[in-house]
């Protein structure tokens, strides 16, 4: 299936492009957004198939079945990345505003 093809692609080189970007970074946010919109397309895909399934499309859901469950793993490792990025960034804020005002009672 050639659409739900791509759209794996897609999804694996957006996947590939967080890993890549700082947290803090505004394209991440971007990439998110389109990282959403191409799962919702590919389960609307996956729904056309499940919605008569046929003997023929065993292997290809079960394919599917094994991405879907390597992009989870991939998706949840990012996230916990992404939110290690984010508490080391606001540790590093609160420890220069600590430094700043320091230096304006000076």
């Amino acid at each position: 299936m050639e659409p739900l093809d791509k759209l794996n692609e897609q999804i694996t080189l957006v996947m590939r492009r967080l890993e890549q970007l700082p947290a803090e970074q505004e394209d991440a946010d971007e990439l998110v957004s389109n990282l959403l919109d191409l799962v919702g397309k590919r389960q609307l895909l996956l729904d056309e198939v499940l919605a008569s399934p046929k003997e023929e499309d065993r292997a290809l859901l079960q394919a599917q079945l094994e991405l879907t469950s390597s992009f989870t793993t991939q998706a949840v490792s990012l996230l916990k990345h992404r939110q290690e990025l984010l508490h080391v960034g606001r540790k590093s804020q609160r420890q220069l505003n600590v430094y700043k005002s320091i230096d304006a009672e000076r």
